[in-house]
Order: structure tokens, then sequence, then C-alpha cells
């Protein structure tokens, strides 16, 4: 295999690890940072290589706000478990510590999502999500708005109180119900009938 091929495919088997070994999906911007800080690669090719490795169906690409994420799919595990033995031993050692220092801080910051997407009415549908540390949704809503700046603001406050409002809204699902009081009935007052007895006075004038 030439030179240039086999490097090609080794940069493209290290993007896949480096995604493989995080366990859940990095964004376009922690991939670059960690690829170029080693010069691996350049940011072009880094590019390129994303759009090939999506292209081939063995990464899947989602877009949250301002942020591209890259998943691995099942496709890419059994390429990247297939061809592991490509990957130099040194660079699979600088992808483990990388994750190792930086796995806490990227699921952490991926824990808490925010989306609004425009629908055909002209409403915005606003997804809201919390995830645990291995990835497990623990609380995703949707609503729909009648505006952009209100989804905005959705996401806005669920980025920044998303833990007041898994409190609330935990509590209020999970609380027994308590049966409402009765209206109280309208106290009903018997009327007594009038006295038809006539007025003995009145006797004497017949």
């Amino acid at each position: 295999m030439p030179d240039s091929i086999k490097q090609l495919a080794e940069h493209k088997l290290i993007i896949l690890h480096l995604v493989q070994k995080m366990g859940i999906a990095l964004s376009n911007s922690e991939i670059c940072q960690f690829l170029l800080s080693k010069n691996y690669m350049d940011y072009f090719s880094v590019q390129q290589y994303l759009a090939e490795l999506t292209d081939t169906g063995w990464l899947e690409k989602s877009r949250e706000q301002n942020s591209t994420r890259y998943t691995l799919t099942d496709e890419g595990e059994e390429i990247i478990n297939y061809f592991m033995h490509h990957i130099p031993e040194d660079v699979k050692n600088e992808i483990n510590t990388y994750v190792h220092d930086n796995s806490k801080r990227i699921r952490a910051e991926y824990a808490v999502t925010a989306n609004y997407f425009p629908e055909l009415n002209g409403d915005f549908l606003v997804k809201c999500s919390l995830c645990d540390d291995s990835g497990a949704v623990l609380m995703e809503i949707c609503v729909s708005v009648v505006s952009k700046e209100q989804a905005q603001q959705i996401c806005r406050n669920w980025r920044k109180q998303v833990n007041r409002y898994y409190r609330s809204i935990l509590t209020s699902l999970a609380a027994e119900d308590v049966e409402e009081p009765k209206a109280e009935e309208p106290e009903v007052t018997e009327e007594k009938p009038q006295n038809s007895v006539p007025n003995p006075a009145s006797l004497d004038s017949i």
C-alpha cells in the first residue's frame, strides 16, 4: 500500500477510534482540538476526513444549535475494531489520555441540550433534554411556541436552570393524587307557609 493511502487510512482510523473511546457524540471543535494539538493532521484535512467518514456511513452527523456532533455508527464500530492494529500504539495512548482527562467535562457539556426547529405552520418546536453521565436520557420535553424569540428564551432558561426544572417537574409528576375538596352546597332555607286563618277581628264585621 502506498504511503499516502496508508496515511489517509490511518488518519481516518484515528478519528473513528477517538469517537469510539469517548463513547458519546463529539463536536467538530473537540475533534479538531485534539488532532491539531497533537499535530496529527491540519484543520482542512480533518474536515475532509469527517465528511468522507459521514458519506461512507461510518460516522453519523447531527446538528445542535451552532455545533456539529459526530457519533460512531454500527458500521464504523466494525471497521475500527477490525483495523485497530493499523493505529500506532503511541497514538492509542494519546487518545486514552485525552479521553481520561476530558471525558467528564465533555459529558457534562453534552448532558443538557436545548434546540428549536421551525414547523410548517410557522410555530417553533422546542426540544429540551437532560442526560446522565452515561448518556441515558433523564428527562426530555417538547413544546410548541409561536415565535422564534420564545423558543430561544426557553432554550436559554433550560440551560441555565435545568436542575431546578428537573426537580420541580419530577416532584409534581411523582406526587400522590390529592382529592380536591368538594364545593359546599348552598344552604337552603325553607320558608314557612303563611297563616291562612282569618283575623278574628274581621269575623265581627260579617
